[in-house]
C-alpha cells in the first residue's frame, strides 16, 4: 500500500524537476534595433531542426505581438553529427542554433496537433 504511494511521490518530485529546469532557458539575447533582434540557444546534439522551445518562449517574451523570422540557422565549425551515437564518441556535437526575428503584429497561431498549419 505505501509502496505505489512512494513510487507516485517519487514521480511527482521527478515531473516538478522537468518542469522546473524546461523553464530555465539558455537562449541569449542581442538587440540589433527597436524591432529586431538575435537569439543563440547553444546544443550538444546531433542538429534535428531549426525550432526550439527556449527561442520561441523568449521570442514571444520580446515579441508579445508577434514576430516574422528573418533568418533561422544552426552553426558550427565543423561538420554534424547525423546519430546521437556519434556523440557518444570522437564527434563533437556542440552547436549554435540562431534566430533572427523582427516584432510585427501578428495573431497567434493556434494550436494543432498536426504541427504548424
Amino acid at each position: 500500500m505505501i509502496k505505489p504511494v512512494l513510487n507516485s511521490a517519487g514521480l511527482v518530485a521527478v515531473a516538478l524537476a522537468v518542469f522546473n529546469l524546461s523553464a530555465c532557458s539558455t537562449a541569449q539575447t542581442h538587440k540589433v534595433d527597436d524591432e529586431t533582434y538575435y537569439l543563440t540557444e547553444y546544443y550538444s546534439e546531433p542538429l534535428t531542426d531549426f525550432e526550439s522551445w527556449a527561442l520561441r518562449r523568449q521570442a514571444k517574451e520580446l515579441c508579445p505581438t508577434g514576430y516574422d523570422y528573418l533568418l533561422r540557422k544552426a552553426g558550427k565549425p565543423s561538420e554534424f553529427a547525423k546519430q546521437h551515437f556519434q556523440c557518444l564518441g570522437e564527434k563533437d556535437c556542440s552547436y549554435a542554433l540562431e534566430w533572427r526575428i523582427r516584432c510585427v503584429e501578428r495573431p497567434e497561431e493556434k494550436f494543432s496537433i498536426f504541427g504548424r498549419t
